[in-house]
C-alpha cells in the first residue's frame, strides 16, 4: 500500500491529478490495477490517502523538531523534501479539485499547535495571530519549493548554492516564527 501512496504522489506531481490514471499508478507501483479498486475504491479516493500519508509523515517530522523556532531549518528541510506533495497540492488546486484535497491539513495543524504550546510556555502570543504566522510559514516555504528556481533568478539569489539560498530563507522565515512570541 506504501508503494501505491508514494506512485500516486509521484505521477500527481508530475502530471497533475487529472491526467493519472489507475494502471499507471499500479504500473509504478508494481501492482495489479485491482488491487488498487480492491484497497482505496477510486482512484480519488487514492489520491486523497496519498496526499494524506504525506501530510502526516511531515507532520510527524514537525512533531520531533524540539523548538519550532530554533527547528526552522529542519522544518524547512522535511517540508522541501515533499516536493511530490506539494507539487500535488497545488496542481489539485490549479486543477479545480480542491474539495477533493484533505482539509485540516495534519501539517498545518500541528504545526499550530506546537507554536500554541511554545506561546504558552513564553508568556503568551505576540503580536500576530498564530494562523497568519503559520499561514505566511507555508506560502513561503510552499511557494519556494514549487517555484524556488524561478524565486531565485528573480531576486538574484540565483548566483548562490541550492544550501546557501535555503539557508537564507530559513534565516528569514525563524525571525518571522519568531514574531509568534512577545518580544
Amino acid at each position: 500500500s506504501e508503494a501505491l501512496l508514494e506512485a500516486a504522489a509521484a505521477l500527481a506531481g508530475e502530471r497533475g491529478s487529472g491526467h493519472v490514471t489507475v494502471r499507471a499508478i499500479a504500473a509504478r507501483a508494481g501492482v495489479n490495477a485491482t488491487f488498487v479498486h480492491r484497497y482505496y475504491g477510486s482512484k480519488q479516493n487514492l489520491m486523497r490517502a496519498a496526499m494524506q500519508h504525506a501530510q502526516e509523515r511531515l507532520a510527524a517530522q514537525i512533531e520531533e523538531v524540539p523548538d519550532v523556532v530554533e527547528g526552522a531549518a529542519a522544518i524547512v528541510h522535511a517540508t522541501l523534501r515533499e516536493r511530490e506533495l506539494i507539487a500535488t497540492l497545488v496542481r489539485a488546486t490549479l486543477d479545480g479539485m480542491f474539495a477533493e484535497i484533505p482539509t485540516g491539513d495534519p501539517a498545518m495543524t500541528v504545526l499550530l499547535e506546537r507554536f500554541r504550546r511554545e506561546a504558552a510556555g513564553r508568556g503568551g502570543e505576540g503580536r500576530h495571530d498564530l494562523r497568519a504566522v503559520i499561514a505566511c510559514l507555508t506560502a513561503a516555504t510552499v511557494g519556494y519549493a514549487v517555484l524556488g528556481d524561478y524565486i531565485r533568478h528573480g531576486s538574484g539569489l540565483d548566483g548562490c548554492s541550492d544550501d546557501e539560498a535555503e539557508a537564507m530563507l530559513v534565516a528569514v522565515l525563524r525571525d518571522v516564527a519568531g514574531l509568534a512570541f512577545p518580544e
